[in-house]
């Protein structure tokens, strides 16, 4: 006994076929805009980061100096417990 009794083969065939094309051209439109979504917000990365080298300031040398009051004291001595 079929299980659809009042289809033919060839409808439940090509319901099925359509079906998938369905879903393979679906899965087809989301690839491509991933792709094209992941390639714009790469070209605006690189615009951004393009722009922060040009306006970059200049590193400060690590010895010297460094304009801040916090980092010209001297660091606290380390105590060990005493066992």
């Amino acid at each position: 006994m079929p299980f659809f009794s009042s289809q033919s083969w060839s409808e439940t065939t090509a319901a099925s076929v359509l079906g998938l094309l369905i879903v393979v051209a679906l899965v087809f439109v989301v690839v491509r805009y991933v792709e094209w979504s992941s390639n714009a917000n790469l070209a605006a990365f690189a615009s951004q980061t393009d722009v922060a080298a040009a306006v970059a300031t200049p590193i400060l040398p690590l010895n010297g100096r460094t304009g801040c009051g916090q980092g010209n004291k001297s660091l606290p001595a380390l105590s060990l417990p005493l066992e």
